[in-house]
Order: C-alpha cells, then structure tokens, then sequence
C-alpha cells in the first residue's frame, strides 16, 4: 500500500470513528437525562419513524440500495487494501524490436549484492515500485560502525544505482535511499 492510500484509510477511518464516537456518546446522554429527564423516558424512535416503512412502498427498496451500495464501497475499500506499488517484472525493449522480460527479484537482488559488498554494511534491501513505465528504487542500507555513510551516500549507492539504471537502459531512476546504522555483529555482547 502507497503512502497516500494510507493516509486515506487514517483519515477515513478516523472520521468513521469519531461519527461512531458521537453517536454513541448522544445516546448515553440521552439515555443518562443529559437533555432532560423527559428525553430520557421517551424511546429512540418516534411513532412516525416506526410507522414509515409501512406508510411507503419505496423504503425497503431504499434500503435496499443503501445497503448495496456500502457493500461495493467495502468491497473496494478492501481490494485498495491488496494493492501493492511493488513491481513483478520489467520489460527491456532492444533496437531490433524485441523484447527481454526482467524479474524485479532478480534486478533488486543485484543492487543489493552490489550495496551489500562494501566493508561495513550490514544488510542491503531494495524493492522496485512504481509502474513499469515509471519504475522506481527504494533501498535501506543498514551499515555498521566500520562504514563511511558519507562514502555510501555519495559512492557505493549511486554506483549501484546508475548500473542498474544502465542494465534497464534508462536515462533517470527515481531512488530513495534509506541509511540505517546498526550495532556490528562483533560488537554485541551476549547476555
């Protein structure tokens, strides 16, 4: 899921949440006698809510429709909620107009080899997202002590980087890099 889906589904949800909240809220302060002791013995529904669904043929089919309607919105709240920016694959198109089908798994796990062989570097990890149009790299690099993030920043990933977007044939390849620092595995203590 993409950043701004989920802050839709925060925004949303907090939303639904504090209508929830209100509701609930007026019906205990009804029910307490907030309003008065009067709306407190009075039921919910008046007679003429209770006797509108007899008094209109259309209600239930409104109802109904309502009802459907949620569903969808649902259904596709949750199908928003499975989509992934993550990458399959890529296509490289050559001159002579055929073209090469590319697995992300195996262009990622490259960079991260590549990232991943420089002294002092933990763990590399990579994901391609995006389009296949409009790829792009997210890497976090988790280095140790011993590495330079300096030299990381400025060398070791943009290296990495720029054979990538050689291997894909791309002039441009929005990356977000992510530095992570770590305890060394030599220097943890057991407990």
């Amino acid at each position: 899921m993409n950043r701004s889906a989920a802050g839709l589904n925060r925004i949303g949800l907090t939303i639904v949440g504090l209508l929830l909240l209100a509701g609930g809220g007026a019906a205990l302060a009804r029910a307490l006698g907030v309003w008065g002791q009067a709306a407190a013995r009075e039921p919910l529904l008046t007679d003429g809510l209770r006797t509108l669904p007899d008094t209109y043929g259309w209600f239930w089919y409104a109802v109904a429709v309502g009802a459907v309607l949620v569903t969808l919105l649902a259904l596709a709240w949750l199908l928003a909620q499975s989509r992934s920016e993550k990458l399959g694959g890529l296509s490289l198109d050559d001159r002579s107009g055929g073209s090469t089908k590319v697995s992300a798994a195996a262009l990622t796990s490259a960079v991260e080899e590549d990232v991943a062989a420089h002294p002092g570097v933990e763990k590399a990890r990579a994901r391609l997202l995006g389009s296949r149009r409009h790829p792009r790299l997210v890497m976090t690099v988790a280095y140790g002590i011993r590495a330079d993030p300096a030299e990381l920043r400025g060398e070791v990933v943009p290296a990495a980087v720029a054979r990538l977007r050689n291997a894909l044939d791309r002039e441009t390849l929005p990356t977000v890099v992510r530095l992570r620092l770590v305890d060394a595995p030599e220097h943890r203590t057991p407990v």
